[in-house]
């Protein structure tokens, strides 16, 4: 079975203290930086600062009882990985690839996908519903139609 591209982690109610407290301490943090101290090897690692970001948004993530989800980037997924990661149907994604919405290739008679692709396409999709959204929005709020209360009753005609 292939390995999903999508770890998913949550925290256990017994950490959520613990969890809380080191989300508010990096919060409070004025130096952007963070240092880790192996004391089986009595080392201390300075982390880089992509790694210090990581750390401080899951930590507040999984302090709101949050799931964390770690994606990697140059991964390929399959049709299937790329239906679940959009949700969508698979026979959506193909169509979507033989449309030429989403780049892909070929491992003998089966497509992949870069997750990079999957993940630009599922921006450019929700940008594009944000919008067509908000224009509905306006639309609907320059007919007025948000200043009615309820729903229009029909009548019945009465026999």
């Amino acid at each position: 079975m292939a390995e999903s591209p999508v770890n998913l982690i949550a925290s256990d109610d017994r950490d959520s203290d613990i969890i809380r407290s080191i989300a508010e301490s990096l919060a409070d943090k004025d130096e952007k930086t963070l240092s880790i101290l192996d004391e089986e090897r009595n080392v201390k690692i300075q982390l880089p600062y992509a790694l210090y970001r990581v750390l401080t948004d899951a930590a507040h993530l999984l302090a709101n009882g949050d799931s964390v989800g770690l994606l990697h980037y140059t991964k390929d997924v399959t049709t299937q990985q790329a239906a679940g990661i959009l949700q969508v149907s698979r026979p959506y994604v193909v169509k979507l690839l033989e449309d030429r919405e989403i780049p892909y290739y070929m491992v003998g008679s089966h497509r992949r996908i870069k997750l990079k692709d999957v993940l630009e396409y599922k921006q450019r999709r929700d940008s594009h519903r944000k919008e067509k959204l908000d224009e509905l929005y306006r639309i609907s709020n320059e007919s007025g139609l948000y200043d009615i209360d309820g729903f229009p009753q029909e009548h019945e005609d009465e026999e």
